[in-house]
């Protein structure tokens, strides 16, 4: 499409410099690094980088349209048209949208939305579409998915420009579902404006980025952001479906906003329109009792915890109420879920003590974590935990918290390194630390150094729990990114450690 036609949608902005009107946009990006002939570039001013500083650069590079809200003061020089804004972080999903036509309407796009649960929803989800011949998309914390084509995930949701690309070649590449993690930092960001979402799923609101939120209240409303804007369209023939955790609070909100047909789910409410009960967990596996339409069904699932069943409930109800299909066919799909990476994810390399991974890093994921597996230990059974804080120079006041779980459920506590940024990390340790120095503890701060300590003080029939990295592909030390797989990391460690027993 041309440069007019693309300026189509926008309502409020002004053409600064007419260049190029009638040509092709070969492609739109705010990347300055990805710039091609012909091409649109959106500036954006973020947080470390402001797209509006290198405009001659871009244009040099070959873009031929200029989407600003600071008006650059050396127009003259500049050979591209040049449209005014009042903000470019809004336009670039209005441009996006329509640049690749509407892409998301084009799908069903099933959101889940709150602090705990979401990569284990969309994961399940997904894997019953797939076993059922649906092709599917993924965007999440583990990874992005297009069809069979894996992605390396950098944010749990991206841009709205990204996102819109993304759907583009999901459409592209036949994919009829988009399972999508909404993150309340997309949410409150505008990244998913103009993202058409046909069923929403909320999982629990507890203690997290409080940084950015800076209360809980203020953290709920930007999760209910998803509830309010569901509901207003029919984009593939099936009506707007939002799916709450009736045990959670804040799910009032969510059902207050929407305007969706709302089915909720539940571990403590009969009322519920999915309730489970009789619940036992042992090591990969959980067996429970849902009642639901007036039957009871017995059910088990491949993974450990309570927590599971609430996924297994959410994810149920999508399967059943938004894509129509037999509750008894989702029960037996589901006892072949092979579970997520980083998700109380089991390691076994013929150790002879238990060693789990697993993502847990705010005070609730935790303690329902460390509950469940204290609650079915034997009495000669060691709980060995290894954990940073993944918020370095972020939300320092729930460090204590943090530890004060740690504490109170392990026998020995090995603090380390997660997403250090630019913070000391032996400091964030001793946060964690708080008044418990008189337990059992040792602070060793590179990561890798720490899990080879944690593997060395292991004894058959310990339990050994590896902290808040899961299947995050990534530490961050300072602004950099680098590559990070903690379960490949223990499993190598137990690898070296048995072969120098057998050696």
């Amino acid at each position: 499409m041309n440069q007019t036609e693309l300026l189509k949608p926008l309502y409020n902005y002004t053409i600064l410099k007419d260049i190029a009107l009638d040509e092709s946009v070969t492609s739109l990006t705010n990347d300055s690094r990805k710039i091609t002939p012909g091409c649109g570039f959106i500036a954006i001013q973020g947080e470390q980088f402001d797209g509006h500083r290198v405009l001659a650069e871009v244009i040099e590079a070959g873009a031929r349209l200029i989407i600003v809200e600071k008006k650059p003061k050396n127009i003259e020089s500049l050979n591209a048209t040049i449209v005014h804004v009042p903000s470019t972080v809004k336009a670039q999903a209005i441009l996006g949208n329509q640049f690749y036509q509407e892409p998301s309407k084009k799908m069903d796009v099933v959101a889940v939305t709150g602090t705990n649960g979401k990569t284990t929803i969309t994961h399940m989800i997904n894997f019953m579409l797939e076993r059922i011949g649906h092709r599917t998309g993924l965007i999440g914390t583990v990874q992005y998915k297009i069809d069979q084509q894996i992605l390396p995930a950098i944010n749990t949701t991206p841009d709205s420009l990204s996102l819109q690309q993304m759907y583009h070649q999901m459409v592209e590449a036949s994919c009829q579902d988009v399972l999508l993690e909404a993150s309340s930092h997309a949410l409150m960001l505008g990244r998913l404006w103009y993202t058409s979402v046909n069923c929403a799923i909320f999982t629990n609101l507890t203690r997290e980025h409080l940084d950015f939120h800076k209360t809980m209240d203020g953290y709920a409303q930007a999760k209910s952001l998803l509830f309010s804007q569901l509901g207003q369209q029919f984009n593939v023939g099936r009506a707007p479906l939002a799916i709450i955790n009736q045990d959670d609070g804040a799910g009032e909100l969510m059902s207050a906003v929407t305007s969706a047909d709302i089915v909720t789910y539940s571990l403590q409410d009969k009322g519920a329109t999915a309730y489970a009960h009789s619940i036992t967990s042992s090591s990969g596996r959980t067996d429970f009792v849902m009642e639901f339409q007036g039957e009871s069904y017995e059910v088990m699932i491949p993974v450990r915890g309570s927590y599971n069943v609430s996924n297994f409930l959410a994810s149920c109800l999508c399967l059943v109420y938004y894509y129509d299909y037999d509750v008894t066919k989702v029960i037996e799909m589901m006892q072949h879920f092979e579970g997520v990476s980083g998700r109380m994810q089991s390691i076994q390399e013929g150790q002879p003590y238990e060693v789990i991974v697993d993502f847990a890093h705010t005070t609730d994921a935790l303690e329902r974590v460390l509950s469940e597996l204290v609650a079915h230990k034997s009495d000669n059974q060691r709980l060995i935990t290894l954990m940073g804080h993944s918020g370095g120079n972020r939300d320092s006041e729930a460090r204590p918290e943090l530890g004060n779980i740690l504490f109170k459920y392990s026998d020995l506590v090995i603090l380390t390194a997660d997403n250090p940024r630019y913070e000391d990390v032996t400091k964030i340790c001793q946060e964690m630390i708080g008044s418990h120095n008189d337990k059992a503890y040792h602070i060793v701060v590179d990561r890798k150094e720490a899990i080879q300590f944690a593997v060395d003080q292991a004894q058959t029939n310990d339990i050994l729990v590896f902290l808040g990295k899961g299947g995050e592909p990534y530490q961050v030390i300072e602004n950099q990114y680098l590559p990070y797989d903690e379960a490949s990391v223990v499993r190598q460690t137990i690898q070296d450690k048995l072969s120098k027993s057998e050696g």
